[in-house]
Parts: structure tokens; sequence; C-alpha cells
């Protein structure tokens, strides 16, 4: 027995530790496929940067490539370069055109490199009079090709990158015009990107840098013939040209190298600059990738562990922990069944009292809307009487004068009038009484009208401009008779109370329909709602206003009884104001 209990602990120790060796096999291979991942990656994103950085160089390097060409051609300075009587002209011509089109520089150099006419003929540091006939960009055009050059400036020892085109006559050499332009600011838009990039001529010198510690040194050390180039055109001046001490690790494909610089390690991505021998490099830190493979190794390693804690664990407690976990999950059980009994009950409870309450809530908006409607009624029945009371006092007079049948015309006038007070008294009582709880064919159009009979000397008080489309055909739809006109006053009141401040104020509703859905649409030109106004805008006394200028019932009110319609409501921002959309379902009608 003895014997049997050591054989099978040392089967699960032996099982244990392969499950443990395969577990760290599988966890460095994940750890190696995230590094390789994450350098893939890293390599498609410095392409893509690569080729970002590339293209701003080609733009700035092909902006003013036209202009030597253009000098070349000009009359004035052919004749200059033959007998120099019209420097002048020529300097004055320069100078303008180079103020015009934002280059560092425009000169004119003769056949041996004497610089004949410059646009800083006026400059304490002007090139007049100054021979660059070593510099390769005149070398070049001496054999009727395009100068291309980039170096630090004998004269004023600002870099730039110089542009010269022949100018010949009759097959005859006269000399050169060039075209120097200043890329501080590319490297200055380099710099706040915040990222490494950097160019490099065909001597690994860095003259292009977003890093300024490694403006003017070397990929590598310089043979001592390239130095010798380099002095013979006085490329970089006084330049010490010293490498950056990059070190070249493997080759990950073609233009990717691994690199290291000081303690950090890099993914450096280069590619050749077509129509030169420059090389423009991106530079990407290869600290988020390590960081990511560890983070898997290290992920995966603690998981190991912890799961083989856990399963020495398990197996020494696992029948106590197993009855444990019964008990606590069926006492668990019955917690969470007595919570949901309760919340079940509280909710039925929180729905019916909010049933009951919402005639009430409905009632209590249309009042706090004749409230806010008294003004603009009073002024609407104020100008019927006062036309009454003259036309009383007129009927006295023509009475005693004895015409009765102008006393008859005035009795029909004020007849009118009290016909049309009657009218306004008549939608405010059936606006302000609660109407019917059961639901009915309700034809929009009129809901409309009356909330428009209602709300018109609002309207008028306020200036707002109304703009409605209706079909001619009555809509139908199944709802409280009432309900809808509330639902039509509450957001005509909100557009005006929106639009108070605008400058433009207008109204437009909007009804149309399809086969299955009435379709509703109340814009105006306010300032429109914010993102957190948008969530809550429904929520009962939620308001924008003042305090004491609105409750934050009516939306509320409004959406309850779009909702109950089974309709929807929403609210949305248009490129001058705010429009709220209904859609309700159309009444069927059966055969």
């Amino acid at each position: 027995m003895v014997e049997m209990k050591f054989s099978q602990q040392m089967t699960y120790v032996w099982w244990l530790l392969i499950g443990i060796c395969a577990a760290f096999v599988f966890v460095w291979q994940v750890t190696l496929w995230t590094y390789n991942r994450a350098l893939s990656d890293l390599v498609t994103t410095g392409t893509e940067r690569l080729a970002f950085y590339e293209a701003t160089l080609r733009e700035a390097l092909s902006r003013y490539a036209y202009l030597p060409f253009v000098l070349s051609e000009n009359i004035d300075i052919q004749i200059m370069l033959k007998s120099p009587f019209n420097v002048d002209l020529v300097n004055r011509y320069l100078e303008k055109l180079n103020s015009e089109a934002g280059s560092e520089a425009l000169y004119v150099m003769g056949k041996v490199g004497d610089t004949v006419a410059a646009s800083n003929w006026q400059s304490p540091l002007t090139y007049v009079g100054n021979n660059y006939g070593y510099r390769p960009y005149f070398t070049d055009t001496q054999d009727g090709k395009k100068g291309r050059y980039f170096a630090i400036g004998t004269t004023t020892g600002i870099p730039g990158y110089f542009y010269s085109h022949p100018v010949i006559q009759n097959g005859e050499f006269l000399g050169a015009t060039v075209v120097k332009t200043d890329l501080a600011r590319l490297q200055k838009d380099w710099r706040s990107g915040g990222e490494s990039v950097f160019v490099s001529d065909r001597n690994g010198v860095l003259f292009l840098t977003s890093l300024s510690e490694w403006r003017y040194r070397t990929l590598a050390p310089l043979s001592d013939a390239q130095r010798a180039i380099i002095l013979a055109g006085r490329q970089y001046g006084d330049k010490l040209l010293e490498p950056i001490g990059l070190k070249v690790g493997a080759q990950m494909g073609d233009g990717q190298r691994l690199v290291r610089y000081g303690d950090e390690s890099y993914l450096m991505i280069f590619s050749l600059l077509e129509g030169t021998e420059w090389r423009i490099h991106h530079l990407s830190s290869l600290q988020s990738v390590r960081g990511q493979a560890q983070a898997v190794a290290v992920t995966g390693s603690v998981c190991i562990l912890l799961i083989l804690s856990l399963a020495l664990y398990l197996r020494e407690r696992k029948q106590k922990q197993q009855s444990r976990r019964q008990a606590r999950e069926a006492e668990a059980i019955q917690k969470v069944n007595k919570r949901l009994k309760a919340e079940v009950a509280e909710r039925t409870r929180t729905e019916n009292a909010l049933r009951e309450t919402q005639d009430e809530l409905i009632q209590a908006g249309k009042l706090a809307a004749l409230g806010h409607m008294a003004a603009g009624i009073v002024h609407e029945l104020n100008q019927p009487i006062a036309a009454i009371k003259t036309q009383v006092a007129s009927g006295r007079l023509l009475l005693d004068r004895g015409e009765p049948e102008s006393v008859k015309e005035n009795l029909d006038a004020v007849s009118r009038m009290t016909e049309h007070m009657g009218s306004i008294t008549k939608q405010l009582k059936s606006f302000a009484y609660k109407g019917q709880v059961k639901k009915e064919t309700v034809i929009l159009q009129e809901s409309l009208d009356g909330a428009l009979a209602i709300t018109r000397p609002l309207l008028g008080k306020s200036s707002v401009e109304l703009q409605i489309s209706v079909p001619e055909d009555n809509l139908e739809i199944i709802a409280v008779s009432g309900r809808m006109k509330q639902v039509f006053i509450n957001l005509i009141r909100n557009a005006i109370d929106a639009m108070e401040s605008s400058l433009v104020k207008q109204l437009r509703i909007e009804i149309s329909k399809n086969e299955n859905e009435v379709h509703i649409e109340v814009c105006d030109t306010g300032p429109g709602i914010s993102e957190q106004a948008q969530a809550e805008i429904f929520t009962p006394f939620f308001t924008t206003k003042e305090v004491g200028e609105g409750l934050g019932l009516g939306l509320s009110i409004s959406y309850r009884i779009i909702t109950d319609l089974k309709g929807t409501i929403r609210a949305y921002n248009h490129d001058s104001g705010t429009c709220f959309d209904i859609r309700l379902p159309i009444a069927k009608i059966e055969a």
C-alpha cells in the first residue's frame, strides 16, 4: 500500500514537471510571437512615417526647382553675362523675385564662377564679387547639367540647398543661375513631430535631422578620400564631422536595420531619395516592442506559478473547499433571490405610481404652459375688449342721434369680436381640463391647429417666423384626445424659449408619412443643445433655463406621451439649431 501511494505521488510529480515545462515552452513561444508581431507592426508604422517624411522632403526640394531655368532664360541676365552694363537692373530684379518667391537667395555666376549679380546685393554679406567656382553645383553647369547641392554657405555661414542651371546662348556657356533655399523650416517641422528622422549624403554625413545634436555628424567614420572631397567643395565649412556612435545590428529586410545608440535599441528604416545620392532615415525605439514581449513573458510566468500554486492547494483541500463553496453558493443564491424579489416588487410599485401620476403631471404641465402663455393671451384679448368698448360708446352716440342701422352694424362688429374671444377661450378651456383617458382616432392636423391657436400670440410676441409643411390628406393616429395637442404646445414653447436670444427666429414644423408611420419634425434656429443635455433632456425636472423659468416637465411629459403611443422621439442638432424628431404608427383602418 505504501509503495502504491509512493508510486502515485511520483507519477503525479512527473506529470506536474512535464506540465510546467510545457507551459514555460508555450509562454516562450507566445512571447517570441508577440515580439515578432510588435516588431512587424513597428516596421509597418516606420515605413509609413518614412514615406510621409520623404514626401515632405521632396515637396520642399521641388518647390524652387524651376527658378534656375526661368532665370537662365531671362534676356536681361543673358545680356549682363556678355556685357555687365545692366547689373543694377538684374540686381533689383533678383531682389524683388527672391522676396516674392520666399527663397534664401538668387544669384548669377559668370564663366569662371564669379558672382556677377545677387538678390542680396545690398547686404553686407552679399555674394556679389565672390567666386564659388569650386562648388559642385557650378562645375555641373559647366558640363551643361543642372546642379543640386547641399552645403553651408562660405559667405553667410547659413546652410542651404542650391539649385543651378547653365546659361547657354548659341551653344556658348555664359555662366550659371543659382537659387539657394533654407531647409531650416523643414527641420523645425520634423522636430515638432517628436520623431527621429534624418537625411545623410553619399558620404554618410547627416545634414538634415530632427535631432539637433546629430547635425553634421556621420553614420560611420569618414575615410581620408571622403574628407578630401568634402573639403574641396567646402561643403560643411569647419564642422568636425565626427561619428554619432550608431552601432548597426541585424538586418530585418531591405532598408531595415536594428541599431543601438547608447543604451537604447532602435529600428532604423531608410530609403534612397530618387534623383539624389541622399538617404532618408527614420528611427523607432524598440522599447515598446520589448515592453510588450516582457509583459507577455511576465504575465505568462506569473500565471504558470499561480496555476501551480492553485493546483497544489486544490489537491490538498479539494473536498473541504468544495463543501464550503457549495454552502456559500447556496447562501448567495438565496440572498440574490430575496434581493431580486424585493427589487421586482419595488419596481412594480414605482411603475404603478408613475402610471397613476402621469395624468397629474400632464395636467401640471398644461397649467405651467398656461401661466407662461398668459402674457400673450392677455395681449390677444385686450385688443377685442378695447374695440368692444369703443363700439359700445359709438353705439350710444348713434342711438342718441337716432341712427338704428349704424347701431346694428356696431352690434354685428361686437358679435364678431366676442366670437373671436370665444374661440381663444375655447382652446384654453380644452387645454386646461384633463382629457379623457380613452384612446381614439386623432387627426394630427387638428391637434397642430389647436396648439397653434393657443401659442400663436407667443409666436407673434417673440417675432418668430413660422413655417408649416403638412399633407393635404388627414393623418390619423390612435391616441388620447388632446395629448398630441399638448406635445405640439410643449415643443413650440420650448422652441420659442430656445430662440429668445437668436438673431434669426424661425420655427419649422413638418409632418409627413410613409406606409407605416407618421414623421413629425419641429426645428428651431436656437443655439442647439450640448451632448450632456441630449442625454438628459427627457428626464423629469431637467431644465437648462434659469431658476424659476421652467419646471423641466414639458419634454418629459411629451416623451411619456409619445412612448405610450408606441412611438419614438429624439432631439438632435442641425446646422442652425435643434430638431425634435417624432415617429408614430399610423392608425390602421380595419375592414
